[in-house]
């Protein structure tokens, strides 16, 4: 199964994100409920790993974590493949991160070893990206630079499973951890 660990947008800052979507103009907008923070993608893994992996997350000790949406950009200035807004720098999402990366390398699932740059993604960008859609990145990035949303609790952080679909993908959840609570998981099989 394809698999992701995240944190999902609360209801109070979907609404605000939503809004700053519609001013894009371009791109594939990621759905409303599909609103995340990835942690560590995972790429394919066997049904085996994610539950040792469960047990991993569930052990992970978390502390209350408030997050400070600010700023879209993109992942690459040369061919953008995505619009995200970007968080302020937060040092307890920073040892979740490491935590959670820390969980999947224990249970031998190898992550890409790249640096973690925390950010909602807004919209994607296909084969379709071209002078307009350029014209349009670039005043909607000129517009929200000064985007901020105030800081907002989450509770939660999420193993999904994914699945692909030439109408988006589906974001199933397999386990979920609260945060700032005792450990522990809801583990569903499918």
């Amino acid at each position: 199964m394809r698999a992701f660990v995240a944190i999902p947008m609360p209801e109070e800052a979907v609404a605000p994100i939503v809004a700053l979507q519609t001013l894009l103009g371009c791109g594939r907008a990621v759905a409303e409920e599909n609103l995340h923070l990835t942690l560590a993608f995972l790429g394919e893994i066997s049904l085996a790993e994610a539950q040792a992996l469960d047990e991993e997350l569930a052990a992970i000790p978390t502390q209350p974590l408030v997050l400070e949406l600010a700023g879209a950009d993109v992942m690459d200035r040369a061919r953008p493949d995505l619009v995200f807004v970007g968080l302020r720098k937060n040092p307890p999402l920073e040892a979740l991160q490491r935590h959670v990366a820390a969980a999947a390398r224990a249970v031998g699932i190898d992550l890409a070893r790249r640096r973690f740059r925390p950010h909602v993604t807004l919209a994607r960008f296909g084969r379709a990206y071209g002078p307009a859609e350029e014209l349009r990145l670039g005043r909607f990035l000129e517009a929200s630079a000064d985007f901020t949303l105030p800081g907002f609790a989450v509770g939660e952080f999420v193993l999904y499973h994914s699945t692909l679909d030439p109408h988006g993908p589906r974001y199933d959840r397999l386990a979920e951890y609260p945060i700032g609570d005792l450990p522990g998981s809801d583990w569903a099989e499918e």
